[in-house]
């Protein structure tokens, strides 16, 4: 019989990637406003800051309830590799969202002339913190969480297709770490974030409708 938990997790997981497919799909649309309107130069417009902030801060939570699902819906598994997923994906929402709640309050209060002593603060730009906070949760803790759970997907073609993203986003994310570290500028970060991100919410949709559907 299966466990009260495992069945939670499984009707989390369907609603988690539901809301995070929805998320990437506002992000992609938004990024490709970016890319044709202002190519990748930093800082962006305000629409797209703005936008890119309440996205962020809206599916950090989301992330952590599907990577918890994740973990208990695949506890026979690897409960190891599982937890490592969850706790790399909570230091991911609480990096990112610090730096997404700093901006849309204390910075968009102070807007439009932002006093010299928050300029360190902005979400983008040169010498900011809070990009240094990005890339640290997105870049680092993000690509650290899906490597963990990639190979807890390896008994299907939908699975093995969702653990092989799994890497690719990781390396894709990563390396905005080193482009960060190096300041030479490498776009893999919104590749990873955007267009793989969203294929894996899908492919993580169909996941977990499939083993409802198998139980039920």
């Amino acid at each position: 019989m299966e466990s009260i938990d495992n069945n939670n997790a499984r009707r989390a997981g369907l609603w988690a990637s539901t809301y995070a497919g929805v998320l990437g799909v506002i992000y992609l649309l938004v990024l490709v406003i970016y890319i044709f309107a202002e190519g990748f130069t930093l800082p962006p417009g305000p629409f797209v800051q703005l936008a890119a902030g309440i996205i962020t801060f809206l599916i950090a939570p989301g992330l952590v309830v599907l990577f918890t699902a994740i973990r208990f819906v695949n506890e026979k598994d690897n409960k190891m590799l599982g937890s490592l997923g969850v706790s790399f994906t909570i230091l991911f929402a609480v990096t990112v969202s610090i730096n997404r709640f700093v901006q849309l309050t204390v910075i968009q209060q102070s807007l439009p002339d932002i006093p010299a002593d928050l300029i360190r603060f902005l979400p983008y730009g040169d010498g900011s913190i809070m990009l240094a906070m990005e890339v640290l949760g997105w870049g680092f803790f993000s690509s650290l969480a899906f490597l963990s759970v990639a190979p807890l997907f390896s008994n299907s073609p939908l699975n093995k297709a969702i653990r092989y993203l799994c890497v690719l986003y990781a390396i894709l994310s990563f390396g905005s770490v080193i482009s960060f570290a190096t300041n030479i500028f490498i776009p893999t970060g919104p590749l990873a974030w955007g267009p793989i991100l969203l294929a894996l919410s899908i492919l993580l949709f169909l996941h977990f409708r499939d083993i409802n559907k198998q139980i039920t």
